[in-house]
């Protein structure tokens, strides 16, 4: 599961999480955007951009909307799409802006360029189990592995479009 920086997600009663990765977000924009080339952006410069997000509803979606509007921006959302890939192949076809999470853009389509956010926006990602399964070897093991492996993946970045060991 996720939540981010700025808005942490509800864990219910019985249920234990444990951190797996940070995973930073950009936002993504069309090659000719007129911010495109800048070393990074305030949400604020984007008050007029049209906005591509997940469907209304969804926990994404609802911080987006908190996020936007926590800076005086009040978002005008144009496209809706649950999956990163569409999302930013709308961006390329220049229908949009959108945010775009390192472990969502691989590959990045043609046309799109992304800018890191002059405050730096993550998202964690945590796995969660029951609290009461904690004595089973089961699921410390995979606990354990998921752990391990947020480990090597939050030390990558991407480079030329691809998902690489930063380590």
């Amino acid at each position: 599961v996720l939540d981010w920086y700025n808005k942490p997600m509800p864990l219910p009663d019985g249920l234990v999480k444990a951190l797996l990765l940070d995973d930073p977000a950009d936002v993504a924009l069309p090659a000719a955007h007129p911010l495109a080339g800048r070393d990074e952006i305030d949400l604020a410069e984007l008050a007029e951009d049209e906005w591509i997000t997940w469907g209304e509803g969804e926990f994404c979606h609802e911080w987006l909307m908190f996020t936007l509007r926590s800076k005086g921006v009040e978002p005008i959302v144009a496209h809706r799409a649950a999956e990163s890939h569409t999302q930013l192949n709308l961006v390329a076809a220049g229908l949009g802006v959108c945010v775009a999470p390192l472990l969502g853009r691989d590959p990045l389509p043609g046309g799109v360029v992304t800018v890191p956010l002059r405050q730096r926006v993550r998202r964690h990602v945590f796995v969660v189990w029951r609290a009461d399964a904690d004595r089973r070897p089961s699921i410390r093991a995979a606990v354990r592995a998921l752990r391990a492996a947020g480990e090597r993946v939050g030390g990558a970045a991407l480079v030329d479009g691809a998902l690489v060991d930063g380590s």
